[in-house]
């Protein structure tokens, strides 16, 4: 793993720490969580995990983009993991059920930041070559 992608991994992580900071200190007036049919969708944490994954794509580059799908999806597991081990009454199958918009939306998610975040850096390096 070359510095780019190590800092866009780090950035990544600290922009969702920070996110997750915010609404912690900021409660119940930024951390909305939207009810759907499908399941609730924190719409902080969906806003810093796109936001987080841009900025680490624009510092890694265009291969960041499957690492953010992969850090997403080990915050996803350790967060099922705690979940079922603090609520034993909470199996698998419910707490996927819960959660299972916010998993897929998440994913696609940073998929799409880091993707763009490394797409935008490399249309600002192509116009100022040009």
């Amino acid at each position: 793993m070359d510095k780019r992608t190590l800092s866009g991994c780090i950035a990544s992580l600290v922009g969702l720490m920070l996110f997750a900071l915010a609404g912690y200190v900021f409660g119940a007036k930024l951390h909305h969580v939207q009810a759907t049919p499908w399941g609730e969708l924190p719409l902080l944490d969906l806003t810093g995990v796109f936001v987080s994954m841009a900025v680490g794509g624009a510092i890694a580059g265009r291969r960041y983009t499957w690492l953010a799908l992969g850090l997403v999806a080990l915050m996803w597991a350790a967060t099922v993991f705690v979940l079922m081990s603090l609520q034993p009454e909470m199996t698998l199958a419910k707490v996927l059920r819960f959660n299972r918009l916010a998993i897929v939306l998440s994913l696609l998610l940073a998929w799409l930041g880091a993707f763009l975040g490394a797409r935008l850096v490399e249309r600002r390096r192509a116009l100022g070559a040009a």
